[in-house]
Protein backbone atom coordinates (compact mmCIF):
# COMPACT_ATOMS: atom_id res chain seq x y z
CA UNK A 1 0.00 0.00 0.00
CA UNK A 2 2.79 2.46 0.89
CA UNK A 3 4.57 1.81 -2.42
CA UNK A 4 1.36 2.25 -4.41
CA UNK A 5 0.46 5.52 -2.74
CA UNK A 6 4.02 6.81 -3.02
CA UNK A 7 4.01 6.11 -6.76
CA UNK A 8 0.66 7.84 -7.14
CA UNK A 9 1.93 10.87 -5.27
CA UNK A 10 4.86 11.17 -7.67
CA UNK A 11 2.85 10.63 -10.82
CA UNK A 12 -0.18 12.77 -10.09
CA UNK A 13 -0.29 16.56 -9.73
CA UNK A 14 -0.09 18.17 -6.33
CA UNK A 15 -3.42 18.57 -4.62
CA UNK A 16 -4.42 21.88 -3.08
CA UNK A 17 -6.82 21.08 -0.27
CA UNK A 18 -10.15 22.80 -0.88
CA UNK A 19 -11.66 24.94 1.85
CA UNK A 20 -15.30 24.43 0.84
CA UNK A 21 -15.91 24.91 -2.88
CA UNK A 22 -19.48 25.19 -4.06
CA UNK A 23 -19.26 22.39 -6.61
CA UNK A 24 -18.03 18.83 -6.37
CA UNK A 25 -14.40 18.08 -7.12
CA UNK A 26 -12.35 14.97 -7.74
CA UNK A 27 -8.98 14.18 -6.24
CA UNK A 28 -5.94 14.04 -8.47
CA UNK A 29 -3.85 12.25 -5.86
CA UNK A 30 -4.32 10.80 -2.40
CA UNK A 31 -4.59 13.34 0.41
CA UNK A 32 -1.66 12.84 2.79
CA UNK A 33 -2.77 12.66 6.41
CA UNK A 34 -0.24 12.37 9.24
CA UNK A 35 -1.62 10.87 12.48
CA UNK A 36 0.79 12.45 14.99
CA UNK A 37 1.22 11.89 18.70
CA UNK A 38 2.07 9.32 21.32
CA UNK A 39 1.02 5.74 22.09
CA UNK A 40 -2.65 6.63 21.61
CA UNK A 41 -1.91 7.48 17.97
CA UNK A 42 0.18 4.30 17.67
CA UNK A 43 -2.69 2.20 19.02
CA UNK A 44 -1.81 0.96 22.51
CA UNK A 45 -4.99 -0.41 24.08
CA UNK A 46 -6.48 -1.32 20.71
CA UNK A 47 -6.94 -5.05 20.12
CA UNK A 48 -5.12 -4.70 16.78
CA UNK A 49 -2.91 -1.66 17.52
CA UNK A 50 -5.00 0.21 14.95
CA UNK A 51 -5.82 3.18 17.20
CA UNK A 52 -8.53 5.39 15.69
CA UNK A 53 -6.88 5.02 12.30
CA UNK A 54 -8.68 1.88 11.05
CA UNK A 55 -12.15 3.28 11.73
CA UNK A 56 -11.14 6.67 10.33
CA UNK A 57 -9.74 5.06 7.18
CA UNK A 58 -13.01 3.23 6.64
CA UNK A 59 -15.06 6.40 7.07
CA UNK A 60 -12.84 8.51 4.82
CA UNK A 61 -11.91 6.02 2.09
CA UNK A 62 -14.92 3.71 1.98
CA UNK A 63 -17.90 5.75 3.16
CA UNK A 64 -16.99 9.29 2.03
CA UNK A 65 -14.75 7.95 -0.72
CA UNK A 66 -11.64 10.11 -0.36
CA UNK A 67 -8.33 8.92 -1.74
CA UNK A 68 -6.13 9.19 1.34
CA UNK A 69 -2.59 8.26 2.29
CA UNK A 70 -1.69 7.98 5.96
CA UNK A 71 1.98 8.99 6.30
CA UNK A 72 4.67 8.65 8.96
CA UNK A 73 7.74 6.69 9.98
CA UNK A 74 5.84 4.21 12.19
CA UNK A 75 3.64 1.29 11.14
CA UNK A 76 1.01 -0.37 13.32
CA UNK A 77 -2.47 -1.78 13.13
CA UNK A 78 -4.70 -3.82 10.85
CA UNK A 79 -5.83 -1.46 8.10
CA UNK A 80 -4.93 -0.90 4.44
CA UNK A 81 -2.38 1.82 5.29
CA UNK A 82 -0.61 1.45 8.65
CA UNK A 83 1.70 4.50 8.46
CA UNK A 84 1.59 6.91 11.38
CA UNK A 85 3.76 9.09 13.58
CA UNK A 86 2.72 7.69 16.97
CA UNK A 87 5.53 7.37 19.54
CA UNK A 88 4.83 5.61 22.83
CA UNK A 89 5.73 7.61 25.91
CA UNK A 90 6.61 10.80 24.05
CA UNK A 91 5.80 14.27 25.30
CA UNK A 92 5.20 17.50 23.40
CA UNK A 93 8.90 18.47 23.51
CA UNK A 94 10.01 15.12 22.07
CA UNK A 95 7.57 15.41 19.16
CA UNK A 96 8.74 19.00 18.58
CA UNK A 97 12.39 17.89 18.45
CA UNK A 98 11.66 15.62 15.48
CA UNK A 99 8.80 17.31 13.65
CA UNK A 100 10.84 19.19 11.04
CA UNK A 101 12.36 16.02 9.63
CA UNK A 102 9.07 14.15 9.52
CA UNK A 103 7.31 16.99 7.75
CA UNK A 104 10.11 17.35 5.22
CA UNK A 105 10.05 13.62 4.47
CA UNK A 106 6.30 12.98 4.31
CA UNK A 107 4.86 16.42 3.41
CA UNK A 108 1.38 15.90 4.82
CA UNK A 109 -1.64 17.88 3.69
CA UNK A 110 -3.34 17.35 7.06
CA UNK A 111 -1.90 16.66 10.51
CA UNK A 112 -4.03 15.01 13.22
CA UNK A 113 -2.27 15.94 16.46
CA UNK A 114 -3.09 14.21 19.76
CA UNK A 115 -0.31 15.01 22.21
CA UNK A 116 0.07 15.97 25.86
CA UNK A 117 -1.05 12.79 27.60
CA UNK A 118 2.49 11.92 28.71
CA UNK A 119 3.18 15.49 29.85
CA UNK A 120 0.13 15.18 32.12
CA UNK A 121 0.98 11.61 33.19
CA UNK A 122 4.58 12.55 34.05
CA UNK A 123 3.54 15.91 35.53
CA UNK A 124 6.10 17.41 33.16
CA UNK A 125 6.05 21.23 32.88
CA UNK A 126 2.27 21.16 33.01
CA UNK A 127 1.94 24.92 33.39
CA UNK A 128 3.66 25.57 30.05
CA UNK A 129 2.11 22.64 28.14
CA UNK A 130 -0.48 24.75 26.24
CA UNK A 131 2.19 27.19 25.11
CA UNK A 132 4.53 24.37 24.10
CA UNK A 133 1.67 22.80 22.13
CA UNK A 134 1.06 26.12 20.38
CA UNK A 135 4.76 26.38 19.50
CA UNK A 136 4.64 22.88 18.02
CA UNK A 137 1.65 23.83 15.90
CA UNK A 138 3.48 26.96 14.73
CA UNK A 139 6.39 24.77 13.62
CA UNK A 140 4.04 22.56 11.63
CA UNK A 141 2.37 25.54 9.96
CA UNK A 142 5.74 27.11 9.13
CA UNK A 143 7.11 23.89 7.64
CA UNK A 144 3.89 23.06 5.76
CA UNK A 145 2.30 26.42 4.79
CA UNK A 146 -0.58 24.76 2.90
CA UNK A 147 -1.37 22.08 5.49
CA UNK A 148 -4.27 21.97 7.92
CA UNK A 149 -3.63 21.01 11.55
CA UNK A 150 -6.35 19.41 13.67
CA UNK A 151 -5.40 19.56 17.35
CA UNK A 152 -7.11 17.36 19.91
CA UNK A 153 -8.36 18.12 23.34
CA UNK A 154 -6.84 14.89 24.60
CA UNK A 155 -8.82 11.88 25.81
CA UNK A 156 -9.50 11.44 29.54
CA UNK A 157 -7.63 9.31 32.08
CA UNK A 158 -8.92 7.12 34.91
CA UNK A 159 -6.49 8.50 37.50
CA UNK A 160 -8.04 11.51 39.26
CA UNK A 161 -4.76 13.43 39.59
CA UNK A 162 -3.85 12.96 35.93
CA UNK A 163 -7.39 13.85 34.89
CA UNK A 164 -7.24 17.12 36.82
CA UNK A 165 -4.14 18.11 34.88
CA UNK A 166 -5.76 17.00 31.59
CA UNK A 167 -8.80 19.15 32.33
CA UNK A 168 -6.64 22.23 32.87
CA UNK A 169 -4.59 21.51 29.74
CA UNK A 170 -7.62 20.91 27.54
CA UNK A 171 -9.37 24.04 28.75
CA UNK A 172 -6.35 26.14 27.74
CA UNK A 173 -5.94 24.73 24.22
CA UNK A 174 -8.52 26.89 22.35
CA UNK A 175 -7.10 30.18 23.62
CA UNK A 176 -3.50 29.00 23.15
CA UNK A 177 -4.23 28.27 19.47
CA UNK A 178 -6.53 31.22 18.82
CA UNK A 179 -6.01 33.17 15.62
CA UNK A 180 -4.07 30.52 13.75
CA UNK A 181 -5.28 29.89 10.21
CA UNK A 182 -5.74 26.30 9.01
CA UNK A 183 -5.97 25.10 12.63
CA UNK A 184 -8.99 23.43 14.25
CA UNK A 185 -9.48 22.15 17.79
CA UNK A 186 -11.16 18.72 17.99
CA UNK A 187 -12.82 17.74 21.26
CA UNK A 188 -11.99 14.12 22.10
CA UNK A 189 -12.88 14.41 25.78
CA UNK A 190 -16.21 12.59 25.46
CA UNK A 191 -14.83 9.11 26.12
CA UNK A 192 -16.24 7.44 29.23
CA UNK A 193 -14.54 5.05 31.64
CA UNK A 194 -15.99 2.13 29.67
CA UNK A 195 -14.12 3.41 26.60
CA UNK A 196 -10.68 3.06 28.22
CA UNK A 197 -8.51 -0.05 28.22
CA UNK A 198 -6.33 1.17 31.10
CA UNK A 199 -5.57 4.42 32.90
CA UNK A 200 -4.51 6.29 29.75
CA UNK A 201 -5.36 4.33 26.60
CA UNK A 202 -8.72 3.86 24.86
CA UNK A 203 -10.09 0.45 23.98
CA UNK A 204 -11.60 -0.36 20.59
CA UNK A 205 -14.86 1.40 21.47
CA UNK A 206 -12.99 4.48 22.59
CA UNK A 207 -10.88 4.56 19.45
CA UNK A 208 -14.05 4.27 17.36
CA UNK A 209 -15.41 7.36 19.11
CA UNK A 210 -12.17 9.20 18.41
CA UNK A 211 -12.45 8.25 14.73
CA UNK A 212 -15.89 9.76 14.26
CA UNK A 213 -14.77 13.03 15.91
CA UNK A 214 -11.72 13.27 13.64
CA UNK A 215 -13.96 12.42 10.67
CA UNK A 216 -16.45 15.15 11.48
CA UNK A 217 -13.68 17.69 12.01
CA UNK A 218 -12.10 16.76 8.67
CA UNK A 219 -15.34 17.39 6.78
CA UNK A 220 -14.93 21.18 6.39
CA UNK A 221 -11.21 20.74 5.71
CA UNK A 222 -11.68 18.21 2.90
CA UNK A 223 -15.23 19.17 1.88
CA UNK A 224 -15.73 19.29 -1.86
CA UNK A 225 -19.46 18.91 -2.39
CA UNK A 226 -19.92 15.30 -1.36
CA UNK A 227 -22.06 13.94 1.45
CA UNK A 228 -20.40 12.62 4.60
CA UNK A 229 -22.23 9.53 5.88
CA UNK A 230 -22.16 9.00 9.64
CA UNK A 231 -24.35 5.88 9.56
CA UNK A 232 -25.54 4.13 6.41
CA UNK A 233 -27.12 0.70 6.14
CA UNK A 234 -29.30 -1.23 3.71
CA UNK A 235 -29.64 -4.03 6.29
CA UNK A 236 -27.83 -6.47 4.00
CA UNK A 237 -25.93 -9.34 5.57
CA UNK A 238 -22.68 -7.61 4.58
CA UNK A 239 -23.69 -4.36 6.33
CA UNK A 240 -22.88 -3.78 10.00
CA UNK A 241 -25.36 -5.83 12.01
CA UNK A 242 -27.88 -4.09 14.27
CA UNK A 243 -26.76 -3.91 17.89
CA UNK A 244 -30.11 -5.30 19.05
CA UNK A 245 -32.69 -7.60 17.52
CA UNK A 246 -36.34 -7.64 18.63
CA UNK A 247 -35.46 -5.51 21.63
CA UNK A 248 -37.78 -2.86 23.08
CA UNK A 249 -36.19 0.06 24.90
CA UNK A 250 -39.64 1.06 26.14
CA UNK A 251 -43.05 -0.49 25.46
CA UNK A 252 -46.61 -0.13 26.73
CA UNK A 253 -49.63 -2.14 25.53
CA UNK A 254 -47.89 -3.61 22.48
CA UNK A 255 -47.86 -7.37 21.99
CA UNK A 256 -46.85 -9.80 19.26
CA UNK A 257 -48.12 -9.57 15.71
CA UNK A 258 -49.58 -13.08 15.62
CA UNK A 259 -48.86 -16.74 15.93
CA UNK A 260 -47.95 -16.90 19.59
CA UNK A 261 -45.60 -13.92 19.52
CA UNK A 262 -45.72 -11.93 22.74
CA UNK A 263 -43.80 -8.74 21.86
CA UNK A 264 -42.95 -6.43 18.99
CA UNK A 265 -40.31 -7.56 16.48
CA UNK A 266 -37.50 -5.64 14.76
CA UNK A 267 -34.87 -7.53 12.77
CA UNK A 268 -33.55 -7.77 9.19
CA UNK A 269 -35.47 -10.07 6.85
CA UNK A 270 -34.91 -11.09 3.22
CA UNK A 271 -38.58 -10.61 2.30
CA UNK A 272 -39.19 -7.13 0.89
CA UNK A 273 -36.39 -4.63 0.23
CA UNK A 274 -36.03 -1.16 -1.18
CA UNK A 275 -32.50 -1.99 -2.31
CA UNK A 276 -30.64 -5.26 -2.25
CA UNK A 277 -32.46 -8.23 -0.75
CA UNK A 278 -33.04 -7.33 2.92
CA UNK A 279 -34.77 -4.71 5.05
CA UNK A 280 -35.55 -4.24 8.73
CA UNK A 281 -38.94 -5.82 9.44
CA UNK A 282 -41.02 -4.35 12.27
CA UNK A 283 -44.23 -5.84 13.65
CA UNK A 284 -46.46 -5.96 16.68
CA UNK A 285 -50.02 -5.60 17.90
CA UNK A 286 -51.60 -2.49 19.35
CA UNK A 287 -53.54 -3.76 22.37
CA UNK A 288 -55.00 -0.54 23.75
CA UNK A 289 -57.31 2.11 22.31
CA UNK A 290 -55.92 4.81 24.63
CA UNK A 291 -52.13 4.36 24.77
CA UNK A 292 -49.80 2.02 22.87
CA UNK A 293 -46.13 2.37 21.99
CA UNK A 294 -42.99 0.34 21.51
CA UNK A 295 -39.59 1.87 20.77
CA UNK A 296 -37.37 -0.87 19.42
CA UNK A 297 -33.63 -0.49 19.93
CA UNK A 298 -31.69 -1.01 16.68
CA UNK A 299 -28.20 0.56 16.74
CA UNK A 300 -25.93 1.84 19.49
CA UNK A 301 -24.30 4.96 18.07
CA UNK A 302 -21.95 7.85 18.72
CA UNK A 303 -22.72 10.38 16.00
CA UNK A 304 -22.15 14.12 16.36
CA UNK A 305 -24.91 16.21 14.79
CA UNK A 306 -24.15 19.37 12.80
CA UNK A 307 -26.29 21.95 11.03
CA UNK A 308 -26.04 19.88 7.83
CA UNK A 309 -26.97 16.48 9.31
CA UNK A 310 -29.99 14.75 7.78
CA UNK A 311 -31.76 11.52 8.74
CA UNK A 312 -33.29 9.67 5.80
CA UNK A 313 -34.91 6.27 5.41
CA UNK A 314 -37.49 4.38 3.35
CA UNK A 315 -40.49 2.78 5.01
CA UNK A 316 -42.99 0.22 3.69
CA UNK A 317 -46.06 -0.05 5.98
CA UNK A 318 -48.28 -3.04 5.27
CA UNK A 319 -51.46 -1.64 6.80
CA UNK A 320 -52.71 1.71 8.12
CA UNK A 321 -51.58 0.88 11.65
CA UNK A 322 -48.09 0.30 10.27
CA UNK A 323 -47.81 3.96 9.25
CA UNK A 324 -47.60 4.97 12.94
CA UNK A 325 -43.91 4.09 12.82
CA UNK A 326 -40.79 6.24 12.54
CA UNK A 327 -37.06 6.06 13.03
CA UNK A 328 -36.29 7.74 16.34
CA UNK A 329 -32.98 8.97 17.74
CA UNK A 330 -31.80 9.05 21.33
CA UNK A 331 -29.18 11.66 22.28
CA UNK A 332 -26.54 11.60 24.98
CA UNK A 333 -28.22 14.49 26.83
CA UNK A 334 -31.47 12.53 27.17
CA UNK A 335 -33.29 14.29 24.33
CA UNK A 336 -35.10 12.36 21.60
CA UNK A 337 -35.89 13.11 17.98
CA UNK A 338 -39.58 12.36 18.48
CA UNK A 339 -39.98 15.11 21.08
CA UNK A 340 -37.65 17.62 19.42
CA UNK A 341 -40.18 19.19 17.08
CA UNK A 342 -38.08 18.29 14.03
CA UNK A 343 -40.17 17.69 10.89
CA UNK A 344 -39.85 15.70 7.67
CA UNK A 345 -39.89 17.02 4.11
CA UNK A 346 -43.67 17.49 4.33
CA UNK A 347 -43.57 19.43 7.58
CA UNK A 348 -44.85 16.45 9.59
CA UNK A 349 -43.23 15.90 12.98
CA UNK A 350 -40.68 13.09 13.12
CA UNK A 351 -42.74 11.24 15.71
CA UNK A 352 -44.42 7.89 15.02
CA UNK A 353 -47.87 9.19 15.97
CA UNK A 354 -47.65 12.25 13.73
CA UNK A 355 -46.17 10.23 10.87
CA UNK A 356 -49.23 8.00 10.99
CA UNK A 357 -51.59 10.96 11.20
CA UNK A 358 -49.75 12.97 8.56
CA UNK A 359 -51.23 11.16 5.59
CA UNK A 360 -48.02 10.96 3.55
CA UNK A 361 -47.10 7.30 4.19
CA UNK A 362 -48.83 5.10 1.62
CA UNK A 363 -49.56 1.48 2.49
CA UNK A 364 -47.84 -1.31 0.57
CA UNK A 365 -45.29 0.89 -1.13
CA UNK A 366 -41.95 2.45 -0.28
CA UNK A 367 -42.05 5.96 1.16
CA UNK A 368 -39.06 8.28 1.65
CA UNK A 369 -38.76 10.17 4.95
CA UNK A 370 -36.14 12.90 5.32
CA UNK A 371 -35.61 14.86 8.53
CA UNK A 372 -33.18 17.76 8.92
CA UNK A 373 -31.39 17.56 12.27
CA UNK A 374 -30.10 21.14 12.04
CA UNK A 375 -32.12 22.15 15.11
CA UNK A 376 -30.30 19.46 17.09
CA UNK A 377 -26.79 20.53 16.06
CA UNK A 378 -24.26 20.05 18.83
CA UNK A 379 -25.97 16.98 20.24
CA UNK A 380 -24.66 13.43 19.84
CA UNK A 381 -26.80 10.49 18.74
CA UNK A 382 -26.36 7.59 21.17
CA UNK A 383 -29.01 5.20 19.84
CA UNK A 384 -31.13 4.62 16.75
CA UNK A 385 -34.62 3.21 17.36
CA UNK A 386 -37.66 2.31 15.30
CA UNK A 387 -40.77 3.35 17.19
CA UNK A 388 -44.48 2.57 16.99
CA UNK A 389 -46.71 5.05 18.80
CA UNK A 390 -50.52 5.25 18.41
CA UNK A 391 -52.81 6.66 21.11
CA UNK A 392 -56.06 5.43 19.56
CA UNK A 393 -57.16 2.26 17.79
CA UNK A 394 -56.09 -1.34 18.16
CA UNK A 395 -54.87 -4.12 15.91
CA UNK A 396 -51.76 -5.59 14.31
CA UNK A 397 -49.10 -3.60 12.47
CA UNK A 398 -46.20 -4.65 10.26
CA UNK A 399 -43.79 -3.19 7.72
CA UNK A 400 -40.18 -2.62 6.69
CA UNK A 401 -37.50 0.07 6.98
CA UNK A 402 -34.58 0.17 4.54
CA UNK A 403 -31.70 2.37 3.34
CA UNK A 404 -31.31 4.16 6.65
CA UNK A 405 -28.78 6.98 6.53
CA UNK A 406 -27.60 9.70 8.88
CA UNK A 407 -25.27 11.96 6.92
CA UNK A 408 -23.90 15.46 6.75
CA UNK A 409 -25.22 16.64 3.39
CA UNK A 410 -23.59 19.25 1.20
CA UNK A 411 -25.80 21.74 -0.60
CA UNK A 412 -29.45 21.54 -1.59
CA UNK A 413 -31.15 18.16 -1.73
CA UNK A 414 -30.86 16.97 -5.36
CA UNK A 415 -33.70 14.44 -5.24
CA UNK A 416 -34.05 10.68 -4.97
CA UNK A 417 -31.74 8.19 -6.61
CA UNK A 418 -33.61 7.46 -9.83
CA UNK A 419 -31.10 4.81 -10.88
CA UNK A 420 -31.96 2.29 -8.16
CA UNK A 421 -33.50 -0.68 -9.94
CA UNK A 422 -33.27 0.96 -13.37
CA UNK A 423 -32.76 -1.22 -16.44
CA UNK A 424 -28.99 -1.51 -16.85
CA UNK A 425 -26.95 -2.67 -19.83
CA UNK A 426 -23.26 -2.47 -20.47
CA UNK A 427 -20.00 -3.93 -21.64
CA UNK A 428 -19.31 -7.59 -20.96
CA UNK A 429 -18.89 -8.38 -17.27
CA UNK A 430 -15.80 -9.87 -15.66
CA UNK A 431 -18.03 -12.66 -14.28
CA UNK A 432 -21.76 -13.28 -14.40
CA UNK A 433 -22.27 -12.12 -10.80
CA UNK A 434 -20.84 -8.68 -11.65
CA UNK A 435 -23.41 -7.70 -14.27
CA UNK A 436 -24.40 -4.07 -15.05
CA UNK A 437 -27.49 -4.34 -12.84
CA UNK A 438 -25.20 -4.53 -9.80
CA UNK A 439 -24.34 -0.86 -10.35
CA UNK A 440 -28.00 0.09 -9.92
CA UNK A 441 -29.12 -2.08 -7.00
CA UNK A 442 -28.49 0.45 -4.24
CA UNK A 443 -25.92 -1.78 -2.51
CA UNK A 444 -22.15 -1.35 -2.27
CA UNK A 445 -21.36 -4.01 0.32
CA UNK A 446 -20.79 -7.69 -0.40
CA UNK A 447 -18.93 -7.06 -3.68
CA UNK A 448 -22.13 -5.75 -5.31
CA UNK A 449 -20.48 -4.17 -8.36
CA UNK A 450 -20.38 -4.05 -12.12
CA UNK A 451 -16.98 -5.17 -13.40
CA UNK A 452 -15.87 -5.17 -17.02
CA UNK A 453 -12.51 -5.89 -18.60
CA UNK A 454 -13.54 -4.26 -21.90
CA UNK A 455 -11.48 -1.23 -22.89
CA UNK A 456 -13.63 1.89 -22.74
CA UNK A 457 -16.31 0.03 -20.78
CA UNK A 458 -19.81 1.47 -21.03
CA UNK A 459 -22.68 1.29 -18.51
CA UNK A 460 -26.10 2.55 -19.62
CA UNK A 461 -29.20 3.09 -17.48
CA UNK A 462 -32.78 3.48 -18.67
CA UNK A 463 -34.70 5.40 -16.01
CA UNK A 464 -38.01 4.34 -17.56
CA UNK A 465 -39.20 7.88 -18.29
CA UNK A 466 -37.78 11.36 -18.60
CA UNK A 467 -36.80 12.98 -15.30
CA UNK A 468 -35.10 16.14 -14.12
CA UNK A 469 -31.54 15.17 -13.22
CA UNK A 470 -29.40 17.25 -10.84
CA UNK A 471 -26.54 15.10 -9.60
CA UNK A 472 -24.53 11.96 -10.30
CA UNK A 473 -22.65 9.98 -7.66
CA UNK A 474 -20.21 7.32 -8.86
CA UNK A 475 -19.00 4.78 -6.33
CA UNK A 476 -15.71 3.36 -7.53
CA UNK A 477 -13.64 0.39 -6.29
CA UNK A 478 -12.61 1.75 -2.87
CA UNK A 479 -16.25 2.37 -1.89
CA UNK A 480 -16.64 -1.40 -1.91
CA UNK A 481 -13.50 -1.94 0.16
CA UNK A 482 -11.07 -2.53 -2.72
CA UNK A 483 -7.65 -0.89 -3.07
CA UNK A 484 -7.45 2.82 -3.87
CA UNK A 485 -5.37 1.99 -6.93
CA UNK A 486 -8.41 0.34 -8.53
CA UNK A 487 -10.53 3.51 -8.53
CA UNK A 488 -11.58 4.70 -12.00
CA UNK A 489 -9.21 7.41 -13.22
CA UNK A 490 -10.96 8.89 -16.28
CA UNK A 491 -14.61 8.74 -17.33
CA UNK A 492 -17.52 10.65 -18.84
CA UNK A 493 -21.22 10.75 -18.00
CA UNK A 494 -23.71 11.51 -20.75
CA UNK A 495 -27.48 11.98 -20.83
CA UNK A 496 -30.12 11.43 -23.50
CA UNK A 497 -33.87 11.76 -23.90
CA UNK A 498 -34.14 9.12 -26.63
CA UNK A 499 -31.09 6.86 -26.26
CA UNK A 500 -29.74 8.04 -29.61
CA UNK A 501 -28.56 11.62 -29.17
CA UNK A 502 -26.23 12.17 -26.22
CA UNK A 503 -25.01 15.24 -24.34
CA UNK A 504 -21.90 15.09 -22.16
CA UNK A 505 -22.66 16.23 -18.61
CA UNK A 506 -19.46 15.22 -16.79
CA UNK A 507 -15.87 14.71 -17.91
CA UNK A 508 -13.21 13.54 -15.44
CA UNK A 509 -9.60 12.93 -16.48
CA UNK A 510 -7.62 12.53 -13.24
CA UNK A 511 -9.69 11.01 -10.45
CA UNK A 512 -8.24 9.06 -7.52
CA UNK A 513 -11.27 9.05 -5.18
CA UNK A 514 -13.52 6.14 -4.31
CA UNK A 515 -16.66 8.27 -4.48
CA UNK A 516 -17.11 11.14 -6.92
CA UNK A 517 -20.02 13.58 -6.75
CA UNK A 518 -21.03 15.60 -9.82
CA UNK A 519 -23.69 18.28 -9.49
CA UNK A 520 -25.09 19.55 -12.79
CA UNK A 521 -27.59 22.13 -13.96
CA UNK A 522 -31.07 20.62 -13.99
CA UNK A 523 -31.29 18.46 -17.13
CA UNK A 524 -34.17 16.46 -18.57
CA UNK A 525 -33.21 12.93 -19.60
CA UNK A 526 -34.34 9.32 -19.57
CA UNK A 527 -31.02 7.62 -20.29
CA UNK A 528 -27.64 7.96 -18.57
CA UNK A 529 -24.40 6.54 -19.93
CA UNK A 530 -21.11 6.15 -18.07
CA UNK A 531 -18.00 5.50 -20.20
CA UNK A 532 -14.78 4.64 -18.36
CA UNK A 533 -11.74 5.48 -20.47
CA UNK A 534 -9.03 4.81 -17.86
CA UNK A 535 -10.29 2.15 -15.45
CA UNK A 536 -7.68 2.30 -12.64
CA UNK A 537 -4.70 4.20 -11.25
CA UNK A 538 -2.33 1.46 -12.47
CA UNK A 539 -2.05 -1.16 -15.21
CA UNK A 540 -5.12 -3.12 -14.12
CA UNK A 541 -7.55 -2.98 -17.04
CA UNK A 542 -10.84 -3.79 -15.31
CA UNK A 543 -13.54 -1.21 -14.58
CA UNK A 544 -15.19 -1.56 -11.16
CA UNK A 545 -18.33 0.47 -10.43
CA UNK A 546 -20.23 -0.33 -7.25
CA UNK A 547 -23.00 2.17 -7.89
CA UNK A 548 -23.98 4.84 -10.38
CA UNK A 549 -26.50 7.07 -8.62
CA UNK A 550 -28.64 9.48 -10.62
CA UNK A 551 -30.30 12.01 -8.33
CA UNK A 552 -33.31 13.98 -9.46
CA UNK A 553 -37.07 14.05 -9.62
Amino acid sequence: MRRLLAVLALLLPILALPSAPAGAAVATRPIKIMPLGDSITYGVGSSSSSSYRAALWNRLAVQAGYAIDFVGSQQSGALPDTDNEGHSGWRIDQIAANIDGWLATYQPDVVLLHIGTNDMNQNYQVDTAPQRLAALVDRILADRPTASVLVAKIVPALDAGIQARINTFNAAIPSALAGRARTRVVDLTGLAAADLNDTLHPNDAGYAKMAVRWYSALEPVLGDGRDHPLLSTAFESSDPAPTWLDSAGAAVNVGGYCCGLTAAESSPRAEIAHSGTSALMYSGSDNSATQSYSYQRIFAADLPVTASTVLSYWIYPQQAAGTFVAVDLQFTDGATLRDSGAVDQFGVRAHPQYQGEGGHLAVNQWNLVRVSLAGLAGRTVSRVDVGFDRPTGTGPFRGYVDDLTIADESGAYPGVNLARGAAATGSASCVAAEAPAKAADGVVTGNSKWCSGVAGAVLQLDLGASHTLRRFVVRHAASGGEALGLNSRAFTIQTSTDGATWATAVTVTANADGVTTHSINATTARYVRLTVTTPTQNVDGATRIYELEVDGS
